[in-house]
Order: structure tokens, then C-alpha cells, then sequence
């Protein structure tokens, strides 16, 4: 659709900025960009972003690592996005939209005039009379303001996405016999963590989940007298009484998110399947990929009772002349899994 140059996707987090551009080279997708910067304190708000701060902060960053390509996809963080998915009376295709708008209107958050209404017909079955639409509810306020950073960083927003959705897209890009299986991706970020639910390779389910890594963060700078940036080196660091102390009190930490997936799986299984079925794979992105290995994978996996895996989203990918490969590596990888997925849109 977007030809050989696709996008570069740009995730926006509350901690880092993650920047990808995979370009289609005569059938081979190969890597041109891969990088992350702190993203500037307060910038991003409850009704979006602080747009010359941002904009001038997305110039800087696109010059400094020379991304040519101008034409980006963004990921909107899940907190500004409501998400449905609904089994609505089968209708002609002329009618869609206008019975998509009305189901919409009744979970908009303000006057329809002030948002905006995406939707995708995820199936039709003429047998039930009835199809599933897929649709999202934003603030037109919230992408505008980012719409107007992009515009002064000089880049043109081509696409907008959910994070969780791209996420997810990802996953799915990296293996696509993950289709024909149930699986719930698990994104935890620096100020959120949210989960969607993908049977036969279909969205069916989202949540936003009340937790964040950086309260975890900062409980753990005043129990073990460490600064942030020291965290990191400790947990890469060999076997140390030290990292061993860290990754049990990051483990009891996220008991807590455990419990949220759990009440979600329930739910999900309870009221949105018309027959409960087996989740194969829960997939860890973001923090929790990172954290992968420090994990207790074996007691997650006996507690939700599904198999807890990660992935890495530039497996598939070449990487000629690719400086900084240090961040394509499983593990730190799985803070790019939105970003990948944004870039992917455009291939």
C-alpha cells in the first residue's frame, strides 16, 4: 500500500520514545532504524501532548539518527482510546457505518462531534444474521495535538494506531501460524499496562490495567538505595546477592498485575466467548519481556494457566548496516514490540 520507503513507526511512551522503520526491499523487509531517547518530562498530557516541546523534541531525534523517511505511523497510548468489539444485526455495506456510529454514541465520552470514530467489520456470518465490528473512540482534541507536534517536527502522520493493537500486530507478523491459535499480549509500560485478547488472529477483547512499572521503580530505588539507571545494570550484571534481592522484590511486585490478567482471562472467558476456551500463549512485551528471564515464569504459568512466552519482533528482518544492534537483541527487543508494529503497517 505505502510501497518500497512504508513507515516509521513512533511510539511515544512517559519513559522512552522508540523509533522503527522497517523498509520493503524487493520482497526482503530489512531494518533501516531502530532507536530510543528519554522522552521529555511532562509531555505528554491527559488531553495529548505538549506539541512544540514534542515537535521539537521529534525533530532533533529524526535528524541526529538521519531518518530520511518522513511518512510515520503513531501509536496512541491505549488510556485515550475506547475500544469495542460488538456483534451488531447483519446490515448492507451502506448502512455500516451509520449503525457503527450509533452503537459508538453510546459509549463516547463526550458529543460525537467532538470525537473520532475508526471501525473495521471483523466478520460476517450470514447464517446468525449478524457481523463483528471492531471500533475506536477518540478525542478529537488528543489527535490533533499530535497531529500539530508531527506538523512542526516536519514529519507527516500518515496512520494512527492503538499501542496495543500494533503490539499485537507484531506479534502476529513475527509468526503467522500464531493465527490459528487463542492468545492473550500483555504490554506493561513505564506509566500503563494494558492486554488484548487475539483468537484466530482477530482482536476480541482489550483492557487498560490500573498498574505501572515506575511506581515498582521508584519503591525499589528507596528499599535498595539505588538510582534508576542502576537498576538496569544490576539486572544484566551475573549472580550477585544484590540482583538476586531485585528480582525478588520485582516478582512479588508483579504478583499484583498477575492478578488483574487473571480477572481479565475470567471475565473475558465468562463474558465475552459464548464457550469458554484454553488461552495457548500469554505473551509478554514491553517491561515484561525485558524482565523475561528474571521472571518465575514456571509459577505464572501454573497460576494463569496458559504458556508465558516473548518474542523477538526483529527476528524475521535483516539488518544490514544497522549500527546499533545492541537493541535488537531478545529481551531489550520487547520495548520496540509497538513500534515494530506501526512500521509494519506500512509493508
Amino acid at each position: 500500500m505505502f510501497g518500497k520507503k512504508g513507515l516509521v513507526g513512533v511510539d511515544i511512551g512517559h519513559y522512552y520514545t522508540k523509533v522503527v522503520y522497517f523498509e520493503n526491499n524487493k520482497g526482503v523487509v530489512k531494518l533501516r532504524n531502530v532507536f530510543k531517547e528519554r522522552t521529555p518530562d511532562d509531555v505528554l498530557t491527559s488531553e495529548g501532548c505538549d506539541e512544540i516541546v514534542l515537535g521539537d523534541f521529534l525533530k532533533s531525534i529524526f535528524s541526529e539518527y538521519k531518518v530520511k523517511n518522513k511518512k510515520i505511523a503513531f501509536g496512541l497510548n491505549s488510556s485515550f482510546v475506547i475500544t469495542k468489539t460488538l456483534s451488531m444485526p447483519l446490515v448492507v455495506d451502506d448502512e455500516i457505518e451509520q449503525a457503527v456510529m450509533w452503537e459508538a454514541e453510546q459509549y463516547a465520552p463526550v458529543e460525537m462531534d467532538q470525537v473520532n470514530v475508526s471501525y473495521q467489520v471483523m466478520e460476517k456470518n450470514k447464517e446468525k444474521n449478524e457481523m463483528t465490528i471492531l471500533f475506536a473512540i477518540t478525542k478529537k482534541g488528543i489527535i490533533e495535538s499530535f497531529k500539530s507536534a508531527f506538523k512542526k517536527a516536519k514529519l507527516k502522520l500518515d496512520m494512527v494506531d492503538v499501542d496495543i493493537f500494533a503490539a499485537a500486530n507484531s506479534f502476529m507478523f513475527s509468526d503467522k501460524e500464531q493465527k490459528k491459535r487463542h492468545n492473550l499480549v500483555v504490554d506493561l509500560g513505564y506509566s500503563s499496562a494494558k492486554l488484548i485478547f487475539l483468537r484466530n488472529g482477530h482482536p476480541m477483547f482489550t483492557r487498560y490495567m490500573d498498574f505501572n512499572f515506575s511506581s515498582v521503580l521508584l519503591e525499589a530505588k528507596d528499599v535498595f538505595g539505588v538510582r534508576e539507571d542502576e537498576i538496569e545494570i544490576i539486572l544484566m550484571k551475573g549472580d550477585s546477592e544484590k540482583k538476586d534481592n531485585l528480582v525478588t522484590f520485582f516478582n512479588d511486585k508483579l504478583f499484583n498485575l498477575y492478578t488483574q490478567i487473571q480477572n481479565s482471562i475470567t471475565f473475558y472467558n465468562s463474558s465475552i466467548l459464548d464457550v469458554p476456551e484454553q488461552i495457548d500463549n500469554i505473551v509478554f512485551t514491553g517491561v515484561l519481556g525485558v524482565l523475561y528471564e528474571n521472571l518465575n515464569i514456571e509459577s505464572i504459568r501454573e497460576y494463569l494457566k496458559a504458556d508465558i512466552v516473548q518474542f523477538n519482533p526483529f527476528d524475521f528482518s535483516s539488518k544490514e548496516n544497522v549500527n546499533n544492534l545492541e537493541e535488537v537483541a531478545l529481551g531489550i527487543s520487547s520495548i520496540y514490540c509497538v513500534a515494530c508494529g506501526l512500521s509494519l503497517r506500512g509493508l
